[in-house]
């Protein structure tokens, strides 16, 4: 039996992980996160060779079980840290030096603060986590922490732009709706002309009459713009 084969009996027996300790927990997100490093390992080592087409497929598949294994396990680890008071330490406060109580994700495991924050993040992002895993077997890609990360953070662009368009658009109509009498009339007249004149002059098809033409008309224009600057 290989390690994958490994992972795979104890994934099939494992008990239901909200029943695990954290130390199980823990253990969990380690091997499995170990698995899902050795299968891509083997799948990017099997894509230089070539002609592995199968195995490459059997790898990503287990990379996607251990993987999947993986964010579960991250996601659990995140609910213990987010549902454990930090507890300050004995002697800490105004005016008293801190006690020897270890800090909250020493406490917990983790084998850094940081450790403990992202466990936090991806629990704290359940939608995202699930659309990666999804897309992954719909891609025939191994699911990772870094594209839950990636997609967080798309989808929090795409609503500070939504809603600072939604912002400038009411602020155009409030101040549509407060312009009134000839400015409106000459806004619009402006608006038209933005909107008909072309961005670029033409480089062909003039006469000497019509280029005059269209320069004295552009010079009245022009001087028309003088109040503005």
């Amino acid at each position: 039996m290989n390690d994958m084969d490994a992972f795979k009996e104890l994934a099939a027996r494992m008990p239901d992980m909200e029943l695990m300790t954290i130390e199980q927990t823990h253990g969990i997100v380690f091997w499995a996160g170990a698995g899902a490093k050795w299968a891509r390992l083997q799948i990017d080592m099997a894509k230089q060779v070539g002609g592995m087409q199968k195995q490459i497929d059997a790898w990503i598949r287990d990379g996607q079980m251990v993987g999947d294994l993986e964010m579960r396990g991250q996601q659990r680890l995140g609910k213990i840290a987010r549902d454990t008071d930090q507890v300050q330490a004995p002697g800490a406060g105004r005016g008293k030096k801190p006690g020897t109580e270890p800090p909250k994700w020493q406490r917990l495991g983790f084998k850094s603060k940081a450790a403990m924050e992202q466990a936090e993040f991806l629990e704290a992002h359940p939608e995202e986590v699930d659309e990666v895993i999804k897309e992954a077997k719909q891609d025939e890609d191994l699911p990772s922490k870094g594209a839950v990360k990636s997609k967080v953070r798309a989808k929090h662009e795409k609503q500070l732009r939504e809603k600072y368009q939604k912002e400038t658009k009411a602020k155009k109509a409030d101040s549509a709706a407060r312009t009134t009498g000839e400015a409106l009339i000459y806004l619009g007249k402006l608006r038209e002309i933005v909107l008909l004149l072309p961005v670029k002059i033409p480089p062909e098809g003039w006469t000497d009459e019509s280029f005059a033409e269209a320069n004295a008309m552009v010079e009245i224009i022009r001087k028309r713009l003088e109040a503005w600057i």
